[in-house]
């Protein structure tokens, strides 16, 4: 009689293990560990070896419609960055399998874990002051890399978060934006020593745009969020950090309405950003 149970390894998973083994083998590593996969079942990565050295094989594979621009070249866009703690690309090998596009990377091997499983934090990390003045440093030094990435319109990101919310919003007279890294939460940090990971999406941003990130997916631990702004209050607090959070904040509630992601988010970040886009005076 057949077993009318699915097999676990169908479908996306079995697919994006397939592509990883191919991409090993284009490369030059073998696989070692189990793969983890990404948000959604995005993308996959695995420890790999090469003679002695060790590295991280990562995989993704989306609709040839959808298999460029920034998010398609984010970390090659990202090898000459040198001052920020972050993975370094070796190899890219990419291939087609029509409809789909695929690129696998080989980069370098990060010991250290994510200091979360999830994006939003959940349980407060035991984290060193030099961590946060490291993290600091990096999200200063990344700032000083000028990029064709991302926002270079201020008005036309300004309209985009009014629309979300539905009014216009006292914002500043000229928003400052920078490079920022705009998928810094905390799946993409890793504690004792600080890298920054996943490096798809940066580019230029809100000033302070990667601080607010971090800062609302901290909101389920009070004690880490009030330290992540006491870290960055000098960018959060100005004129163009309200901006960034707003943003921020936008992006988690869109996320949630589209995909249900950050069921434990959804409550504060909307009461914060509702607090945010009151007139001045009237918070």
């Amino acid at each position: 009689m057949t077993s009318r149970h699915r097999d676990p390894e169908s479908g996306q998973r079995a697919f994006l293990r397939r592509v990883l083994a191919e991409g090993s083998n284009r490369l030059g590593v073998t696989l070692t560990g189990e793969p983890v996969f990404g948000w959604h079942d995005r993308t996959i990565g695995s420890a790999s070896l090469s003679e002695d050295d060790r590295f991280w094989l990562r995989a993704t594979a989306e609709h040839q419609d959808w298999a460029h621009g920034p998010a398609w070249t984010g970390n090659r866009d990202a090898a000459s960055i040198s001052d920020v703690p972050k993975p370094t690309l070796i190899a890219r090998t990419e291939w087609d399998e029509g409809p789909v596009c695929i690129y696998v990377e080989l980069m370098t091997y990060v010991p250290d874990p994510p200091c979360s499983p999830s994006p939003e934090l959940i349980v407060s990390p035991v984290l060193p002051a030099s961590w946060w003045t490291d993290l600091r440093a990096a999200v200063d030094a990344l700032a000083m890399h000028p990029t064709p990435r991302g926002d270079h319109d201020p008005w036309a990101l300004a309209r985009r978060v009014e629309a979300f919310y539905g009014r216009p919003l006292d914002l500043p007279e000229t928003p400052i934006l920078r490079t920022e890294h705009t998928d810094l939460h905390w799946a993409n940090l890793t504690r004792p020593r600080l890298w920054l990971l996943d490096w798809e999406h940066w580019g230029s941003a809100p000033a302070g745009y990667g601080a607010a990130v971090l800062y609302l997916h901290s909101f389920v631990v009070p004690a880490i969020a009030a330290r992540v702004h006491d870290v960055f209050a000098d960018v959060l607090d100005a004129p163009t950090g309200r901006l960034a959070q707003l943003s921020a904040a936008a992006h988690i509630l869109d996320r949630a309405a589209r995909s249900g992601d950050y069921p434990t988010l959804v409550s504060p970040v909307r009461a914060y950003a509702a607090r945010l886009i009151q007139p001045a005076g009237r918070h």
